[in-house]
C-alpha cells in the first residue's frame, strides 16, 4: 500500500498512534495466531484502544520479515543520524 493511501487527519497529516502494548496467542484449533495491538488515542497516552487480528502462519512470517527490514533500516538511520528508506 502506498503511503498516499494511508489514513490522514483532516489537516492532511498521517493519522498515527503510538503502540503501547501487544500480545499474541494461538487460536484454540492451532490453525492461526492472534495478535492484539494496543495503541494510544491521545498525546498524553492516557487513553488507549486495541485492535485484535488473526493471521495464518504464513502471514505472520511475512509480517516478521517486513518488520525486521523496517527495524534494520531504522537502526541504520539512527546510527548515521539520517532517517532514510521508504516508509514501508
Amino acid at each position: 500500500m502506498a503511503l498516499k493511501d494511508w489514513k490522514r487527519h483532516p489537516g492532511g497529516g498521517l493519522a498515527i498512534n503510538p503502540i503501547v502494548g501487544y500480545e499474541t496467542a494461538a487460536m484454540t484449533d492451532g490453525m492461526a495466531g492472534m495478535l492484539r495491538i494496543e495503541f494510544a488515542l491521545d498525546p498524553t497516552m492516557r487513553t488507549s484502544d486495541a485492535v485484535q487480528l488473526v493471521a495464518t502462519a504464513r502471514q505472520l512470517e511475512d509480517l516478521i520479515l517486513v518488520l525486521r527490514d523496517l527495524a534494520d533500516n531504522l537502526a541504520v538511520a539512527v546510527a548515521t543520524d539520517k532517517p532514510t528508506g521508504k516508509p514501508s
